[in-house]
Parts: C-alpha cells; sequence; structure tokens
C-alpha cells in the first residue's frame, strides 16, 4: 500500500537519488527528484502532494543553508532532513537551528534514515 506523502530528494548524484528513492518507495512512499536548488523550488511550489524533502548541502546551484531558507519562505510546515558529507556538520547543525527536522550522514545509515524519515511523515496523516 503506498502513503500519498511523497518525499523530494534533492541531490545532484543520481545514485543517491536511486538508492534514496529505493529504500522510500520499499516503505510506501513516493519520490521524486531535483539535482538543483531551481528544480527543487519548482518542485515543492508546483505540488501539495510533498511532505518531505531529503535536503543535500551541497548543490551546483545554491548551498543547502540557503535552499532550506527559500524552502521555508514558499512552505514553512514542509519536514526537510538534510543530507550531509562528514565535512558538512556545522553547516547541519545550522539547518538544524533553522527549522530542519534532522540530517543524515553520507555514508548513510539505512535504518536510521528509515526512523527518522517515518518519524517526520507518520504525524503528518
Amino acid at each position: 500500500m503506498q502513503n500519498k506523502a511523497q518525499i523530494l530528494v534533492v541531490d545532484d548524484d543520481p545514485q543517491v537519488f536511486n538508492l534514496l528513492s529505493l529504500v522510500m518507495q520499499k516503505k510506501g512512499f513516493l519520490c521524486a527528484c531535483a539535482s538543483t536548488g531551481k528544480e527543487a523550488l519548482a518542485k515543492i511550489m508546483g505540488s501539495n502532494s510533498i511532505k518531505l524533502v531529503l535536503l543535500d548541502i551541497v548543490l551546483p546551484d545554491i548551498d543547502g543553508d540557503k535552499l532550506l531558507e527559500k524552502i521555508y519562505s514558499i512552505s514553512p510546515s514542509l519536514n526537510v532532513i538534510m543530507i550531509t558529507g562528514g565535512s558538512d556538520l556545522e553547516i547541519a547543525k545550522k539547518c538544524l537551528e533553522m527549522g530542519a527536522k534532522d540530517y543524515i550522514t553520507k555514508p548513510f545509515d539505512l535504518e536510521y534514515l528509515e526512523t527518522s524519515v517515518i518519524a517526520d511523515i507518520v504525524p503528518l496523516f
């Protein structure tokens, strides 16, 4: 059974999207992908079914913390989990202070990812 909630994965690495999409689809969530901040904002503005954004901190056209600000200016109640490499932990912590719900590090702990996503989405139903 699929949930109506959609997860938007914002990462310029197609392997990351493929992995996260596979994991989330197995849990019954729909997934969409954006490889740039511009594409992510267009998808967020064009959909009311996106309930969670998995947002990489490093994107080709905008830093993740700047994109987080833009996302919250469009949709203040949207849940966002940051994706970070180990060297971006300070920015990830800043994003938590800005309202992000959590952050996950690469390489992914898939069990933690599932727990974090479900904790953020399930209360929305």
